[in-house]
């Protein structure tokens, strides 16, 4: 039983934002689907600004592979979430993803046509994207929150949890 939560628990990668996950890794892998999140992971917690140069690149070389995109989030804030995905032209799960629930994700699956283990869920959070995204067996990418502003329940429980769960070899990289 603590092997299987370890597993959960362990993202298939750790990197510092989503620029550095080359888009040959995915294709490599055959990946042909890229679930993730979008506060704090795309963008700052929140933000209504447009995402980086970079991000905004990184998502138009996903495009240029053929691997779809759909954003997935916990937020409740629904129509700034339609609003991005419709503005960066990619797909969205249309209602609060509930992760780590897989229902969101499944959805999110189906909205790409894409089946779990040719997928990957990327997300800046170890106990919601992560979580849900190895429970359906997909290829799991944790990076680095892009802000400290954030959902108070994230910052001061889930982020100290991360903290005793992400050590040694599984730490975040600086």
């Amino acid at each position: 039983m603590l092997n299987r939560l370890s597993q959960l628990l362990t993202p298939s990668l750790l990197v510092r934002h989503v620029t550095e996950v080359p888009v040959s890794l995915f294709t490599a892998r055959g990946i042909r689907a890229v679930v993730t999140d979008l506060d704090n992971t795309l963008l700052p917690w929140h933000a209504d600004e447009e995402a980086t140069p970079e991000v905004l690149a990184w998502l138009a070389g996903l495009r240029d592979a053929g691997i779809g995109v759909c954003l997935a989030s916990n937020t409740r804030r629904l129509p700034r979430l339609e609003r991005i995905a419709k503005g960066w032209g990619i797909a969205h799960v249309p209602r609060t993803a509930n992760k780590p629930g897989t229902a969101g994700l499944l959805h999110a699956l189906t909205l790409l046509g894409a089946r779990r283990e040719e997928s990957a869920m990327i997300g800046d959070q170890l106990f919601t994207d992560i979580l849900g995204g190895n429970r359906l067996g997909m290829f799991t990418v944790l990076v680095n929150p892009l802000s400290e502003q954030e959902f108070v329940g994230t910052r001061y429980i889930s982020r100290n949890l991360e903290r005793l769960v992400l050590r040694g070899d599984r730490a975040r990289p600086r």
